[in-house]
């Protein structure tokens, strides 16, 4: 029987226990994407007890930031302090990852020429015009990504994710709510992951089979029209042909609906509310997992009691991810692998982090006044 103790290897890539660091916005980069002391800061208190450290959306284009200061990989020039960033995390054992991302048209408002960037003009912040992507576009955006990857091998992470959940670009693709197109791109669910599948075969063909890729997916996307548990497994299959090695298994918990001048703007929410409980997205992860036959990262509120030692004992996951109870106590994973939940500073759920994050400011959390 598993347990949270035990080593997991996948290509090469040792990860020393089963408790990962998933990818958490700080906004702690520069404006120009670029490593600051406060990242270093946040991810050397965070990197001492897990298996894996998953860095934040990273850009693989200036105009694709999530946040203003949101890190990039677009540039030789940001390879230098990811390299900084990549060696303080495995300097404290934890195998290090860079999840690479353009947030299409969920995006920070910078400009640029794929500022917005779409399947089909799907709208989610007036200040962004949804750009309908063409098949030169796309091959740009595929060739960006595998660009990225190599800065971010060349830096000394293990391995990459490529971001294809919460309605950024990729996701926008996979899911049949943003994804109305009628060319090759649009359909049904195989046709709708071409896209994700060629930037998963482009990273492939330009690092190697050797080169851990992981690829984070929504299980399934709670808002009328979008993404079923039956869409991410066929989509997960076809990631799996394609070469990923690990899925990443998030979650849309919830969706609203804004009018603004009259037209109407999604905003989608991958955190769990209140009062939903730990551990709700792991049935849907263990489906996949059985279903796909890939190594699969749960999470949601796995930071609480045991639902994390539980979920991996019995084989329903095979990492356990812990994000905002980690902001709130960096110490929780050391003390959930020594069996001592109840030492923990709990997370109050108060969605701090989340509110800073969406007014433009850095990360900030209503339990640790000590960040980063």
């Amino acid at each position: 029987m598993p347990s949270l103790q035990d080593e997991l290897v996948i290509k090469g890539m040792r990860m020393r226990n089963r408790l990962a660091l998933p990818p958490l916005t700080t906004n702690y980069g520069t404006d120009e994407g670029y490593v600051t002391d406060n990242i270093i800061r946040f991810y050397e208190k965070r990197s001492r007890d897990v298996g894996l450290v998953i860095v934040e959306a990273t850009s693989v284009r200036p105009d694709g930031r999530l946040v203003k200061g949101s890190l990039g990989l677009w540039e030789d020039a940001q390879v230098e302090g990811m390299r900084r960033l990549a060696h303080t995390i495995k300097n404290n054992g934890s195998a290090a990852v860079v999840q690479l991302n353009h947030a299409g048209a969920r995006c920070y408002p910078t400009g640029g020429k794929l500022q917005g960037a779409s399947p089909s003009g799907f709208a989610f912040n007036p200040q962004v015009q949804p750009l309908v992507m063409n098949q030169e576009h796309i091959d740009e955006m595929v060739y960006d990504f595998a660009c990225a990857a190599a800065r971010a091998q060349k830096a000394g992470f293990d391995g990459v994710e490529v971001h294809g959940a919460h309605f950024y670009l990729i996701s926008q693709f996979l899911s049949p709510l943003t994804n109305q197109r009628s060319d090759s791109y649009g359909g049904n669910a195989r046709a709708r992951a071409r896209f994700a599948v060629q930037v998963v075969k482009a990273i492939k063909d330009k690092l190697g089979e050797d080169f851990p890729v992981l690829f984070r997916i929504n299980a399934l996307e709670n808002v009328e029209g979008g993404q079923s548990l039956d869409d991410s497994i066929a989509v997960s299959k076809l990631l799996a042909e394609a070469g990923v090695d690990i899925l990443d298994v998030s979650v849309i918990s919830q969706a609203t609906w804004k009018e603004i001048d009259g037209r109407r703007y999604l905003l989608p929410a991958s955190a769990f509310p209140k009062d939903q409980p730990a551990g709700a997205n792991i049935p849907p992860t263990a489906k996949i997992r059985e279903a796909v036959g890939l190594p699969v990262i749960g999470v949601g509120k796995l930071g609480q009691g045991t639902v994390a030692a539980e979920s991996v004992n019995k084989s329903l996951i095979d990492m356990a991810a812990v994000g905002r109870q980690m902001i709130a106590d960096p110490d929780t994973a050391g003390r959930l692998l020594a069996g001592m939940p109840e030492q923990i500073t709990p997370c109050h759920e108060r969605m701090s982090c989340f509110a800073s994050i969406r007014k433009g400011e850095p990360l900030q959390c209503k339990v640790n006044k000590d960040l980063p």
